[in-house]
């Protein structure tokens, strides 16, 4: 019995995180959004990334703060803990 009940917390709390991932990280920012190209496409966006690469990393460095500061990374992160130890029981 807590062999099932285990198994089915870490498929929750697995689909939570890849849920919290998508909508912090893909939904939250576009393509348009870290570029800021307005519909420009191929030499143009590599132009855009070679002269604002400082400017890329930070957006992704906040993006990162962002998953990691959001309530559902860490409650999926606390059932795939609990979801183990339960195992081990």
């Amino acid at each position: 019995m807590l062999r099932l009940i285990s198994d089915y917390l870490f498929m929750g709390s697995l689909l939570l995180l890849l849920i919290t991932f998508v909508a912090k990280g893909a939904l939250s920012q576009g393509f348009t959004g870290v570029t800021s190209l307005d519909g420009t496409s191929g030499a143009a966006t590599d132009l855009n990334m070679e002269h604002n690469r400082k400017k890329i990393f930070q957006l992704q460095d906040s993006l990162i703060g962002r998953i990691i500061k959001s309530y559902l990374f860490w409650i999926s992160i606390v059932g795939l803990l609990v979801s183990i130890v339960i195992t081990k029981l």
